[in-house]
Parts: C-alpha cells; structure tokens; sequence
C-alpha cells in the first residue's frame, strides 16, 4: 500500500479527510497527525510518498514541516493546504519550498482531495523512475570511465612498447645502413633516415594498430598515393571474391604501401598497378610500376634511389613466402605469393 501522512491541527478537518478517503482505505495508507512533531518521528521510519500538511498551525508551521521534511525523506512529494484568507501568504511559502499542490479550503467534494493526491502519486512515481535512470546511467558512465581508463592504460602501455621498438628498429636500419650511406652527403642521409622512419611508422600502423578489410585499406591507399592531377596514378584490382585474413591482409596491404611510397618519394611522376588474386593454396599480388627515371623525373639522385629500392625489396622478400621480379623497358613487375589462411 502507498502511505499518504495527513498533517492538521484542527480535528474537525482531519476528520473530513477521514471520511473523504474512505472508500480508499484498501488503496491507501493513511496515517494522522495533529502535531507535526509527531509526523516527523513517523516518517523517519516509514517510508512516506505524500505528506498532505496545513501551512498555517502553531509551534511548528508548515512550511516548517516541509523543510525539515525536505532533508529527511527528499523524494516525498508535498501538497499544502491553506485557508482561502491566506492565499498571499501562501503563494508566498510556494515561491520558497517545493510544494507540488496547494490545496484551498473550504472544500467540500473528495474530488477536490482525492485528485491531487492522485497525481502526487503519479509524480512521485515519475520522480522514482528518473532517478532510477540517472542512477543506472551514473553507474554506466563511472563503468564506462573505468573501462576508458584501462584503455588509456593499455593505450599508453602499448605506446612505450611501440617507441621502444621503434628506436630499437631506427638503430637497426641504420647500423645495416651505415656501410651503403658512408659516403652520402648529410643532406642524403636525413632523407634515407626520414625513409626508414616513415617505413616503421606505416609498419607500426598495419601491424600493432590496425585490423581493417581489403576494401579498407585499398581506400586507405588509393588516397594516400593516386592523384592524377598530379600524374601519380596507383590503380588496384581485386580478383578474389573471398575474405582474406587479417593476419595475411596487413602482409599484403604493408607490401603495397611499400611500392608506393617508394615511388611517391623518388619521382615525380608514376603509374602503379596492383592486382590481387589467388592460384591454388596461395595469395598472389601483381605489381606493375614504372622506374625510368627520364620519363617519369626523379626526385632524388641515383645512388639514393636505388639504396631506398633495395631496402624496399628486401622489406618484401621478408614479408611474402616468395617473390618473383622482372625489368623491362624501365617497368618492374613483381609476384609476391602468401600462403592462404583460414580465418
């Protein structure tokens, strides 16, 4: 039963609350008081959702009761009652505390009780349910947050790992690079050290971060390198109707990066053409590219370049299961096989 505390000092009154809300008493809890002391001790152990209180009574006010009520029971929703010759007053105390009704005597019809402690009810029961949301929402969000801070944690820890192997890998590339750049100008150096690094950066991408489709990182790649504005076209095409594993397809899109990031660094012009397909047990990518350096302009001197193809040959034969290679009239073709996986 949903308990409703009635609170006046005058008898007479509680007694016509009384017989109003008869035909209630199945439906209703309702409990009396004279003194609003005495309302207060019972509410701090029953659980009450309407307080219906006189504002005008002696010792204790109730706009009084209301604000001690305010701090011991917050959800219960109030409804005042008043004399009509104290309407000023009241509006006044309205302004002040949180009174859901006020109520105006004389009133002779149940109606004129029964209605606003209906909707107090309703009120109170809205009021139940919005902060129950809020609660669960509070407790998702402080989920949520915990959830976000151990991904900053593992973020973070992933980060120093991927820097740690990033430098131990700068050192790598340019211990084995020492012998081959001894005699380069400085100015050939950076630009074979900002090759490498860049190399590591990408390799670091498609291997610790990122777990994207085919459609995914030919649309990754077609926008990093084709732009026939410029000359620089990078066309691929998908002859395998099938889904190819993640572990395979960062080996692939890694390996058509390379070409193109080789030749978008050496010349100012050029033409790649990248076709994948599957024979057998196996993954095969064709890759086309012009390298003649008179009809395409290059951007760097010879020795450099062909430093950075190197580098970017051996990338390859370490990352296919086996790689085939053709020159002629200054355009490379490469076959790169992967054995085929399940997923």
């Amino acid at each position: 039963m949903e308990t409703i505390v009635f609170v006046d000092n005058d008898n007479k009154w509680t007694a016509n609350y009384k017989r109003m809300l008869t035909p209630f008493l199945e439906e209703w809890d309702c409990v009396y008081f004279q003194h609003p002391e005495d309302a207060m001790e019972y509410m701090s152990s029953h659980p009450t959702k309407v307080l219906v209180c006189e504002l005008d009574m002696p010792v204790m006010s109730g706009k009084e009761l209301f604000e001690m009520v305010d701090m011991l029971s917050p959800a219960t929703v109030k409804i005042g009652i008043t004399q009509v010759r104290d309407v000023a007053s009241s509006l006044e105390i309205l302004n002040q505390i949180k009174i859901y009704k006020l109520i105006l005597k004389p009133f002779f019809v149940a109606e004129d009780l029964v209605f606003p402690i209906r909707e107090a009810l309703r009120h109170y029961k809205e009021n139940l349910w919005h902060e129950g949301t809020i609660k669960k929402a509070k407790k998702k969000l402080q989920e949520l947050n915990q959830e976000m801070e151990e991904l900053h944690k593992k973020v973070d820890s992933k980060k120093q790992g991927h820097d740690i192997i990033l430098d131990a890998m700068r050192g790598i590339l340019e211990t084995n690079l020492s012998y081959p750049v001894a005699d380069f100008e400085d100015e050939k150096k950076e630009l074979v050290k900002e090759f490498c690094t860049e190399l590591m950066q990408e390799f670091f991408q498609y291997y610790m971060y990122e777990k994207k489709n085919l459609i995914f990182y030919l649309s990754y790649l077609k926008n990093k390198f084709h732009h026939p504005g410029k000359n620089q076209v990078f066309g691929i095409r998908n002859k395998f109707s099938g889904k190819v594993p993640v572990t395979v397809m960062n080996r692939i899109a890694y390996v058509t990066f390379l070409v193109g990031y080789l030749c978008e660094q050496c010349l100012e012009r050029y033409h790649i053409e990248n076709m994948l397909e599957a024979e057998e047990d196996m993954y095969v990518l064709h890759i086309w590219f012009g390298w003649g350096t008179e009809t395409y302009g290059a951007k760097v001197e010879p020795d450099v370049q062909k430093l950075l193809w190197r580098t970017i040959k051996e990338l390859m034969r370490a990352l296919s299961d086996r790689m085939a290679e053709k020159s002629e009239n200054k355009i490379y073709a490469l076959k790169l096989y992967f054995k085929r996986e399940e997923e």
